[in-house]
């Protein structure tokens, strides 16, 4: 067997009652890792108001640390909810998991592309002065903008997928 033949197999024989076994449970799950995802949108505009100063980089790594310690577990508890349908090659799903990571990587891009919407919007709106469009970017938000663009990415297709999972069916007895 391959590596992902046994994560398969792993995430397969995984039993029902886990942390994610119903819907209320997982959406639960989906709160907490958008709150995340959030904590890290928020350190940014820390950035902004307070850079450069040592308060914004500790206040901002703070934040980055927490966002990291919540997120990760709650990332690899919906992708074992969703049984591999977002982290398996295709090859090793089946049409009711090819289906799911269809639709939410459909959902994912249309979200995340009103993300970058708003993103462009806002940044619009706050640099419109005296007639002009002028902007002064500290540069460090660069590399966290980037860094919190790409968690975004990554993690609106698990939360999407988390949110829409439906309850397996129960065990006949």
């Amino acid at each position: 067997m391959n590596r992902w033949e046994k994560q398969r197999e792993r995430l397969e024989s995984m039993p029902a009652q886990r942390l994610w076994a119903t819907r209320p449970a997982r959406r639960r799950l989906v709160a907490v890792g958008v709150a995340a995802l959030c904590l890290l949108w928020a350190g940014l505009v820390v950035i902004v108001q307070y850079a450069p100063s040592d308060l914004a980089r500790n206040v901002y790594l703070s934040m980055f640390a927490v966002s990291l310690l919540v997120g990760f577990p709650v990332m690899g508890w919906l992708n074992a909810a969703a049984r591999g349908a977002l982290s398996l090659p295709e090859r090793f799903l089946d049409e009711r998991q090819l289906a799911e990571r269809r639709r939410a990587y459909t959902s994912a891009h249309r979200a995340t592309s009103v993300v970058l919407g708003l993103l462009f919007v806002l940044t619009n709106v706050v640099s419109y002065a005296d007639g002009q469009l002028t902007l002064t970017i500290p540069m460090a938000l660069v590399a966290p903008l980037a860094l919190t663009l790409f968690a975004t990415h990554y993690t609106i297709p698990v939360l999407i997928t988390g949110w829409r999972l439906t309850d397996p069916p129960p065990d006949d007895e």
